[in-house]
């Protein structure tokens, strides 16, 4: 069985968030995510945090509307 708890971590820690945050965005037990850590992450969730640890990027950088990037 694989051990998705370092890729977890890594995805919450890009994108600010905590376990207990990501379970109340998408209005789930703490449990639920917990469970990630051996079932897998699922895409609904790993597609949020990566787009929001770029958007984290974006803003850092100064860029955070397509036409700034023109």
């Amino acid at each position: 069985m694989q051990d998705f708890k370092h890729e977890l971590n890594t995805l919450l820690h890009d994108a600010y968030l905590s376990r207990s945050e990501l379970a109340d965005i998408f209005k789930i037990t703490r449990r639920s995510v917990s469970c990630w850590n051996t079932a897998g992450i699922p895409q609904y969730a790993r597609a949020y945090l990566e787009l929001r640890a770029e958007y984290i990027r974006l803003k850092r950088e100064g860029i955070t509307t397509i036409s700034q990037q023109q």
